[in-house]
């Protein structure tokens, strides 16, 4: 249960509008794939992808800085929350956790495989690098699932 009323929406529409301008420039890739989607399921992906694309470049950016890291597991507590920072994106994510009912241990998968990066592990086997792409790819597939409304587990 979240402490906040399903009422309250954290994103305005210029947030909503500088998401979907973070996909567009941070992936033109998958900004073309959005376009396929129905605009129920792409206006929600921009938010996810907005959140996920700056956890990314954080702890990048910061060269892996642990200290980023924590700064993250903050922001995303502020969002399950209901205290976002300023940001357009932790604004979206706020508003995400709650319409879609994404488990936390979901996008914190996300954050344990950043981590992971921040270390500087390496992956021997196939098993390794699968668990690997399970936190930092699996969890956002898992998290647009629910954007689309599927929430069956063999899914």
């Amino acid at each position: 249960m979240h402490p906040f009323s399903p009422d309250v929406a954290f994103a305005a529409r210029d947030d909503h509008a500088a998401c979907r301008e973070a996909i567009r420039q941070g992936s033109r890739s998958f900004f073309a794939a959005s376009l396929i989607l129905p605009s129920r399921v792409r206006a929600p992906a921009y938010g996810l992808y907005a959140f996920c694309r700056l956890s990314d470049d954080a702890v990048d950016v910061e060269g892996g800085s642990f200290s980023a890291l924590e700064r993250l597991r903050e922001r995303l507590a502020g969002a399950y929350e209901g205290r976002p920072n300023p940001v357009a994106a932790d604004r979206a994510m706020a508003d995400l956790v709650r319409r879609y009912a994404i488990p936390r241990a979901v996008p914190e998968a996300l954050l344990e495989g950043l981590a992971w990066d921040a270390e500087g592990r390496r992956y021997e086997t196939l098993d390794e690098l699968f668990d690997y792409a399970a936190r930092v790819a699996g969890t956002v597939g898992v998290m647009m699932t629910l954007l689309m409304g599927v929430r069956e587990p063999q899914t």
